[in-house]
């Protein structure tokens, strides 16, 4: 979900409040001008132009000042207190500048009677004045029903893509769509290497579901899995992938998704799926910087920028796995690129960064 800053949500909400009470001021004055002379129309849009701020400022101060201070309090009595003094206060101020100045000079059609601020006459036109703070408070309160749907309904959805993401980390699809595409290819299906494939993908699998089913998702316990992984990797290329791995510290201090290694590895094996030989990675995982780091190294035969766009398509289909709950850090330089891996709590930001060290350059 696109997120706005302060300043922009704040010139959404003056815009909105902006076209509402123009279109108030022109639908009025329409209502009220229909079928009249053009100076009629233009006395109206005067009227309404003027006791703009009147209506305005009482609209607003029962809105965003006694219904949330007041009414949601339960604090009844001051509410009442506070409303009637409004709307009796603001519908004096509203006759005054209606028949001291507006009427007498604008062609309205209206006549000025005699005792206008009695009573009954400020009461019926306090009534009148009502009409519009009732059909503000409505139009608020459909925006706000219509904006904890649609926000309800970004929940569920942000809700079921996690649960897909957990299928996909529970099940790998993909990387079991890549051991069956190299079973497949394979020349002699009767041969041993078949019948071996098929149970270390079996193996593996079972093995992924019983781990992501445990409570405590152990690191050296993901790289036994990569390691199996490999191997199967190395059976299916036939020669091993030069991998190493190293765990620093307390793996249990580590703080991660489970199964972001792993998914990183695959997606690198099946980007690099018709090469040979696969990149050089060196993974070490800290218990003490709470962080992962992969070393993906190429011989000087491939060129640097074809490894870097392998590594941010690789990258950037980790971060819709796990998008929100990790940063991803990456660090290229002329032997390929440096992945680092954080929870998102350790740095406050959720996104890849890129910036390029020339190691070794000159």
């Amino acid at each position: 979900m696109k997120r706005l800053s302060l300043i922009q949500l704040l010139e959404i909400r003056v815009y909105r409040h902006v076209l509402f009470w123009s279109c108030w001021v022109l639908g009025f004055t329409f209502i009220k001008s229909f079928g009249q002379s053009t100076d009629t129309y233009a006395g109206w849009l005067a009227y309404y132009l003027l006791t703009l701020p009147l209506f305005v400022t009482h609209t607003y101060l029962v809105t965003y000042l006694l219904v949330p201070y007041l009414l949601n309090k339960r604090f009844f009595l001051l509410f009442i207190v506070g409303f009637i003094l409004f709307f009796y206060g603001y519908s004096v101020l509203e006759l005054l500048i209606s028949n001291e100045f507006i009427y007498r000079w604008a062609p309205t059609g209206t006549e000025i009677v005699e005792g206008y601020l009695n009573p009954r006459n400020v009461i019926r036109s306090g009534l009148g004045n009502l009409y519009i703070v009732l059909v503000f408070l409505a139009a608020r309160t459909v925006r706000n029903w219509f904006m904890a749907d649609h926000r309800q309904k970004e929940l569920q959805q942000a809700e079921l893509q996690m649960q897909m993401n957990d299928a996909v980390t529970r099940v790998q699809p993909p990387m079991l769509m890549y051991a069956i595409d190299h079973i497949e290819e394979m020349v002699d299906l009767n041969s041993p290497d078949v019948t071996r494939a098929i149970a270390l993908t079996s193996e593996l699998l079972s093995d992924v579901m019983i781990y992501h089913g445990k409570e405590k998702h152990l690191f050296s316990e993901e790289m036994e899995l990569v390691r199996k992984l490999v191997n199967l990797v190395s059976l299916f290329r036939g020669s091993k992938p030069d991998i190493e791995f190293l765990i620093s510290g307390d793996p249990a201090t580590i703080e991660l998704p489970s199964m972001i290694l792993f998914s990183l590895v695959d997606l690198i094996c099946r980007k690099y799926r018709r090469e040979h030989p696969l990149p050089e990675m060196n993974i070490e995982a800290s218990g003490y910087a709470n962080m992962v780091t992969i070393q993906i190294l190429h011989d000087q035969s491939k060129k640097q920028d074809e490894t870097m766009e392998r590594c941010m398509q690789a990258l950037h289909q980790l971060e819709t796995y796990f998008g929100g709950r990790v940063t991803i850090s990456i660090d290229t330089h002329e032997y390929g690129c440096s992945v680092v891996i954080r929870n998102q709590d350790d740095s406050g930001v959720n996104t890849i960064h890129s910036y390029k060290n020339a190691v070794g350059a000159t």
